[in-house]
């Protein structure tokens, strides 16, 4: 889930791969609060601590 960066009805295109993928807001993070997420899951591998998982 985001955590209100962006309004949920906005779209924030996310590259993956060599393509653009949009997102609505409601799945957009701040910068340090998903690098911080991502180091944290590295160094303990605990994906609950990423928080809501939704399929895509």
């Amino acid at each position: 889930m985001g955590d209100g960066t962006a309004p949920s009805g906005t779209l924030a295109d996310v590259p993956i791969m060599d393509e653009l993928a949009a997102f609505t807001g409601g799945f957009v993070l701040n910068v340090d609060r998903a690098w911080a997420l991502l180091r944290h899951f590295i160094q303990t591998g605990a994906p609950s601590d990423l928080g809501e998982w939704w399929e895509l």
